[in-house]
C-alpha cells in the first residue's frame, strides 16, 4: 500500500519500491504533483543489447591523436576525436604494420610483405592529365604510395637501420637484406651472398641490425633459439659438422659486398659521434678500440683468431698444379688451410689427402732444429706448398709431393699475435698469389 509524503522541496520525485526487492518505479513524474506540470522522464534510452561486443584489432592501419606542441603548452595526444578522420589504413593484404618511420616530411611504412610512404601534414592532388601536385591540408598521414618490388619487413623490425637516406631491413620471407634509398629498393643479398641468406634466414629466429658509421658498414646478426633442429652455419669453418647458433657479418657501402664475418653478436648497437657501441649481456660497448688487445669482443678473453678465406678460380676448367703460396703484407700470416675442393683428378695418385696441403706457418717458426714456414724475399713472404698425398716405390720409401692438383683452391689465410704483443698494431694483407702451373 501505498504511503502518503510530505515533499518540502522543489523538483523532487517520489520512488516506491515494487514487491521485488532491486525494482523501482516512478510513482509521481510531475514536479511537485501540479497538475499539468512538467514530467520529469529518463531521457534517451538504448533499446538494443550487443551480447557479442568486443575488442578488433586492425594491423593495418593507423591511428593518431591530437597535437603537441611544448612551446606553446598543448598537448592534445590524449585526445582522438571519433567525429574526425584520424585513422588511414594500408593494404591488408600485404600483412600488419611492423615497423614506421619519419623521414623529413613523410612517413615510411614498414609491412610484412609491402613497403609504403606517405606524406605527413600535407596531401597529394591530381591535375587533369593525371600529374600529382603536392598542397599544405589539414591532414596528418596524406597519400599513401607503395614501393616498388615485392619486399616487406616480415615478423623482424629489430632489423631495420637507418643512416642518412639509406635504411636497411630484412625480408626473412623472402631470403633477402634490403636497402631503401632513393633509388628504391635494393636486395643487397645479392652481392655475393644470395644463397647464404636464402639457407640461413629462413631458419633464424631474430634479426638485428645497426648501422657502424665509423666504418661506413651495415652490420646483422642472425640468431636461431633451436640448435639441435636447424642451426644456422656461421659461414667461416669449412667444417660443415661445426655450427653455431648465430652469425653476424657486415655489408660495406664503399665495396658494395659482404665483406666479414665476426665472432660476436651485434644487438641493438648505435653509432653516436662517429662512434660505434653495441649491447651485450645489457652492457654497453665501443667497438673499434685502440686500447683493448686484438681479437678480443665485448670484454671475453682474447680466444678469437683473424683469418681471410679466399678462392683461387683462374680458369677453373683446367686443370692446374698449385705449387707456391705467397702474400704481401704484415709478418705474422700463416696459411692455416689449401685445399682442391675434393676434386679427385684422373691418374693422379689416389692416396687420402690428395688434394689438401700442409699448414705453412709464419716466418721464423721453429721445429726441432729446422727453420720452416713463410720466407721474406723483396718485401714478399714466398712459401712452397706440399702435399699431405705420399708417393710410395717399389722399395717401401714414400715421400711427400710438391704442390697440390685441382681445378680452383680454397685457401685460408690467418693471424694470431703473440701474447706479449698484444697492443701492436694491427696487422694487413695486402695480397696473396700461388705461382700455378698448367
Amino acid at each position: 500500500m501505498g504511503a502518503i509524503l510530505e515533499i518540502s522541496y522543489f523538483n523532487s520525485v517520489v520512488l516506491a519500491g515494487g514487491e521485488s526487492v532491486g525494482k523501482y518505479h516512478i510513482e509521481e513524474s510531475r514536479i511537485e504533483g501540479e497538475f499539468n506540470g512538467k514530467a520529469m522522464d529518463y531521457g534517451v534510452k538504448a533499446h538494443i543489447t550487443d551480447e557479442q561486443y568486443g575488442t578488433k584489432v586492425r594491423k593495418n592501419a593507423m591511428t593518431y591523436s591530437g597535437i603537441f606542441n611544448s612551446r606553446t603548452s598543448v598537448n592534445e595526444l590524449n585526445q582522438f576525436p571519433s567525429g574526425e578522420s584520424i585513422t588511414r589504413a594500408v593494404d591488408v593484404a600485404q600483412g600488419s604494420i611492423q615497423k614506421l618511420h619519419a623521414e623529413d616530411t613523410n612517413l615510411i611504412i614498414f609491412q610484412e610483405n609491402k613497403v609504403n610512404r606517405a606524406l605527413i601534414d600535407k596531401d597529394a592532388i591530381f591535375t587533369a592529365e593525371g600529374q600529382a601536385l603536392t598542397a599544405t591540408a589539414k591532414v596528418v598521414i596524406g597519400q599513401i604510395t607503395p614501393y616498388a618490388g615485392n619486399y616487406g619487413i616480415s615478423d623482424n623490425p629489430e632489423s631495420f637501420a637507418v643512416y642518412g637516406s639509406r635504411k636497411y631491413f630484412a625480408d626473412k620471407r623472402r631470403g633477402a637484406i634490403l636497402r631503401l634509398s632513393r633509388d628504391g629498393i635494393t636486395p643487397i643479398s645479392d652481392a655475393g651472398m644470395k644463397d647464404w641468406f636464402k639457407d640461413n634466414l629462413k631458419v633464424c629466429d631474430t634479426i638485428y641490425g645497426a648501422y657502424d658509421e665509423q666504418k661506413g658498414k651495415y652490420c646483422i646478426t642472425l640468431e636461431t633459439n633451436d640448435t639441435s633442429n636447424r642451426p644456422l652455419s656461421n659461414g667461416i669453418v669449412i667444417n660443415t659438422v661445426d655450427r653455431l647458433d648465430f652469425a653476424t657479418l657486415c655489408y660495406d657501402e664503399r665495396s658494395k659486398g659482404w665483406t666479414s664475418f665476426y665472432t660476436y653478436k651485434v644487438r641493438h648497437g648505435l653509432s653516436v659521434n662517429n662512434e660505434f657501441y653495441s649491447f651485450n649481456s645489457n652492457n654497453l660497448y665501443l667497438q673499434h678500440s685502440e686500447n683493448v688487445p686484438r681479437c678480443s669482443f665485448v670484454g671475453n678473453s682474447r680466444n678469437h683468431e683473424a683469418f681471410v678465406d679466399f678462392v683461387f678460380n683462374d680458369k677453373p676448367e683446367i686443370v692446374k698444379t698449385f705449387l707456391t703460396i705467397n702474400y704481401e703484407g704484415t709478418t705474422g700470416w700463416n696459411m692455416q688451410s689449401f685445399n682442391t675442393g675434393g676434386n679427385m683428378i684422373s691418374g693422379y695418385n689416389a692416396y687420402d689427402d690428395v688434394n689438401t696441403c700442409y699448414v705453412v706457418p709464419q716466418e721464423g717458426t721453429v721445429v726441432g732444429n729446422e727453420t720452416i714456414g713463410f720466407i721474406k724475399k723483396e718485401g714478399f713472404y714466398f712459401s712452397e706448398l706440399r702435399n699431405k698425398a705420399r708417393d710410395f716405390f717399389q722399395d717401401g720409401s714414400n715421400f711427400n709431393t710438391t704442390g697440390v692438383k685441382g681445378y680452383y683452391s680454397d685457401v685460408r689465410m690467418q693471424y694470431w699475435q703473440p701474447e706479449e704483443t698484444e697492443s701492436a698494431a694491427k696487422a694487413e694483407l695486402f695480397s696473396v698469389s700461388s705461382e700455378v702451373i698448367v
